[in-house]
C-alpha cells in the first residue's frame, strides 16, 4: 500500500516536471538560432520547433545530453526528415537556460522511480510530442507539406 502511494506521488511529480519542461520547450518554438531549419538533402524547410516535431520521425535515441562531452549545456534532438536524412537541433543554455535543470530533474526522477534514465526520457519525449501534436494539429499540417 505504501509503495503504491509512493509510486502515485512519484508519477504525480513526474507529470508536474514534464508539464513545466514542456512549457519551457514551447518558449523556444520560434527561436531564431534554431529555425527555420532546412534539410540539406531534400531542401524541406521546418519553420519552427512544432513543425519540426510534426513533420519528422523520432530516431531510436532522439534526444541526448551531450553536456559532458561538450563541457557545457548541450542537448541534441535527432529526428529524420521524410527523405530519410537525420536533422539535429542543438539546445544550449543560451537558447533555453533551464536545459541543465531538465537533465538533472530527469536523472533525479529516474533515481527516485528506480527506472532507467532512458525510460524516463522516452516518457518525457512521448508526452512532449503528444502535447505538440495536440496543439499544432500535425495531421492537417502533414497533408499541406
Amino acid at each position: 500500500m505504501v509503495e503504491a502511494a509512493e509510486s502515485g506521488a512519484s508519477n504525480k511529480s513526474c507529470d508536474l516536471i514534464f508539464d513545466y519542461f514542456i512549457q519551457q520547450l514551447s518558449l523556444i518554438n520560434n527561436h531564431k538560432n534554431l529555425f527555420p531549419k532546412k534539410c540539406r538533402t531534400c531542401g524541406k524547410d521546418y519553420e519552427n520547433l512544432y513543425h519540426y516535431i510534426c513533420d519528422t520521425e523520432a530516431k531510436a535515441q532522439s534526444i541526448q545530453d551531450a553536456g559532458e562531452i561538450m563541457g557545457k549545456s548541450f542537448t541534441m534532438i535527432y529526428r529524420n526528415c521524410s527523405c530519410g536524412n537525420t536533422l539535429v537541433i542543438t539546445i544550449t543554455d543560451e537558447i533555453m537556460p533551464e536545459i541543465k535543470l531538465v537533465w538533472k530533474t530527469l536523472r533525479n526522477q529516474a533515481e527516485i522511480s528506480g527506472k532507467p534514465l532512458k525510460e524516463i526520457v522516452a516518457s518525457f519525449l512521448e508526452e512532449w510530442e503528444n502535447e505538440i501534436h495536440g496543439q499544432y494539429n500535425c495531421l492537417e499540417r502533414r497533408e499541406r507539406f
